[in-house]
């Protein structure tokens, strides 16, 4: 059995703790604590993980081809482990919607849930399940010379971000939509893959490179021929990133010892609750508390979100466990007597 890599679940947990962050503190203060080296490249990193352990979790299965990754055990984890606690948090968002905001019921309503339901952060929904069709097919495609197409894919990231923003797509529907993301899930199935066998010092210069871009498009306003709204989120920035999942996967590795390492590994392994109980949290309560000192609306943010994500993980989980069933032991046959 391989050794579970805590240093992921920490890294998702620094990540969910950012991601609260973003919603909880003004733009102005963000960007006077250095945010865009940190804590707004939380996405691209919970990408780059997602495609780091999906291509693991594929190697580990022996899986070479697309027939052997898309398969329906396939999809079927996925909605499980992605769409059925979405969806509970989604239902909870339309009965407020009905009862309190006086919402008629409508196909708005109804297509929502494809929108990812409401609150900051929601596209992250459809983005993630468009990740888990197209994992397959990257890491199928990338598999024998991996360095080769993640480089090629790279440039192609880079023409279909370019042909969304030529085609001139909607903010609303491009902010739903997986292009952006596209190399970030490359580079993690590309890490997958190459476990082990990359080294820091080749990607020094393509961080290099993505630092300077993401000092670039965020502090100096510098425009590209690529959509401008979602500044650093687009391939340019990633190798930035990889590297800071690389350091952190070898330096983030608690045994889980202590209460705190525990509480950091659950909070990364619960981090995708957390994520749907902050949007909801985001949506419904923290604008009234508006009134409150920031130090307690922040700490209320932190908190809340955490630690209802935390159970609402661990039932989900709970549920969700069916144990073995255990073989039947046949009932002994007895002759009748005869008299």
């Amino acid at each position: 059995m391989t050794k579970r890599n805590n240093a992921i679940d920490v890294l998702k947990a620094l990540a969910i703790v950012s991601v609260i962050l973003i919603h909880a503190l003004p733009d102005s203060k963000l960007y006077t604590i250095l945010a865009p080296y940190y804590i707004w490249q939380t996405v691209p990193m919970f990408i780059i993980l997602f495609g780091y352990n999906s291509a693991q979790s594929f190697m580990r299965k022996g899986n070479t081809t697309l027939k052997d990754t898309m398969t329906l055990d396939y999809i079927m984890n996925k909605v499980k482990r992605l769409l059925v606690p979405f969806g509970l948090i989604w239902l909870l968002q339309i009965i407020v919607q009905l009862t309190f905001y006086d919402r008629d019921p409508s196909l708005s309503l109804l297509f929502s849930f494809v929108r990812g339901g409401y609150g900051p952060g929601s596209y992250f929904i459809p983005m993630i399940i468009q990740a888990s069709l197209l994992v397959p097919i990257i890491y199928s495609v990338m598999r024998v010379h991996p360095t080769k197409w993640m480089t090629a894919l790279f440039f192609i990231s880079l023409m279909i971000d370019l042909a969304a923003y030529q085609l001139d797509i909607s903010g609303s529907l491009y902010r739903l939509l997986i292009i952006r993301h596209i190399f970030s899930l490359t580079l993690g199935v590309w890490l997958g893959l190459l476990k082990g066998k990359i080294k820091l010092k080749w990607l020094i210069v393509p961080a290099l490179f993505s630092f300077i871009y993401i000092t670039a498009v965020h502090y100096f306003n510098w425009g590209m021929i690529i959509e401008e709204y979602w500044h650093s989120q687009h391939a340019p920035s990633y190798f930035y990133v990889l590297l800071l999942v690389i350091l952190g996967m070898k330096g983030l590795n608690l045994n889980g010892d202590s209460r705190l390492s525990r509480l950091f590994i659950l909070t990364g392994q619960a981090s995708y609750h957390i994520f749907l109980v902050q949007m909801l949290y985001f949506w419904l309560i923290h604008d009234q508390l508006t009134n409150l000192p920031e130090a307690i609306s922040l700490s209320l943010a932190l908190i809340v979100p955490i630690i209802t994500g935390w159970g609402y993980y661990l039932l989900n989980k709970r549920i969700a466990f069916k144990p073995k069933k255990l073989p039947l032991t046949p009932r002994p046959k007895y002759k009748r007597k005869t008299a």
